[in-house]
């Protein structure tokens, strides 16, 4: 199925990613840059290593989070068959037979209680025929993990899960994280670059030097996109708009099936 090959494509670019770049990267900075100049300007050794670690740290926290914290379902007040059971149960004066945790709720804060603002292009409320529910407000059908996804956003697979109400935030610490860390280590290595060609030292290439080279491109390279990919998703927040809305703003033609 199509789905099962983006979540393998998923895998596949978290591979990528936690076995050669962040390594390579980690080599690069600490093994080949900081660690050098211990024996010639101890504090520039540590300030670097410092900084370096806690944006590190950062990154791989938020990187977690995003992948393994679920993006958020339809809840089960909204399914269809609950819905048509509590129906029946009001028509003939019966009480439904509910969970002891929709029990704990007050009505007015029950989903069914509360009116929906989205609307299908007929006036009719949204449903999704895949899962069999109600749909609330902003929420959509993601193809990949075969599902409704609350406020979802994006099916990213760079993180192998759609983004959505419960791991947004992660989301966004992630691409922030990600973009200072990646500038940092690219100002860093473009020092040390600028420093060379100043003190005019003999230039030799070899597997060093190769890394060197390597881990700055690809860090130049990403900082360019995450800038503006980090700043399309600030834009969203600011306007509090999903990737989905926007498009939906933009081509109002698309509503409704994504």
């Amino acid at each position: 199925k199509w789905s099962d090959q983006i979540r393998a494509c998923g895998l596949f670019f978290i591979s990528i990613v936690v076995l050669m770049v962040i390594p390579l990267v980690y080599h690069c900075f600490v093994f080949l840059t900081a660690l050098p100049l211990w024996e010639v300007q101890p504090w520039s050794c540590v300030i670097l290593l410092v900084c370096f670690h806690t944006l590190f740290f950062l990154l791989i926290a938020s990187y977690w989070k995003v992948i393994f914290t679920d993006a958020g379902g339809v809840p089960y007040e909204l399914d269809e068959a609950w819905i048509s059971e509590l129906n029946l149960a009001n028509r003939f004066g019966l009480e439904a037979e509910v969970s002891e945790k929709i029990e704990r709720e007050s009505s007015e804060s029950s989903p069914l209680n509360v009116q929906s603002a989205e609307r299908k292009l007929d006036g009719r409320q949204r449903y999704c025929r895949k899962c069999r529910k109600f749909k609330p407000d902003r929420a959509h059908h993601c193809k990949y993990c075969g599902r409704c996804v609350l406020k979802m956003d994006h099916h990213c697979p760079w993180v192998n899960n759609c983004i959505g109400f419960k791991n947004y935030k992660f989301f966004m610490l992630f691409c922030s994280y990600a973009c200072m860390c990646c500038f940092y280590v690219a100002i860093t290595l473009f020092t040390g670059f600028v420093e060379i060609l100043i003190e005019r030292r003999p230039l030799s290439f070899g597997w060093i030097e190769f890394e060197y080279i390597v881990v700055f491109g690809l860090m130049s390279a990403v900082s360019v996109v995450l800038t503006g990919f980090t700043g399309f998703h600030y834009m969203l927040l600011l306007k509090n708009m999903s990737t989905i809305e926007h498009v939906e703003k933009r081509d109002p033609s698309k509503k409704d099936q994504v």
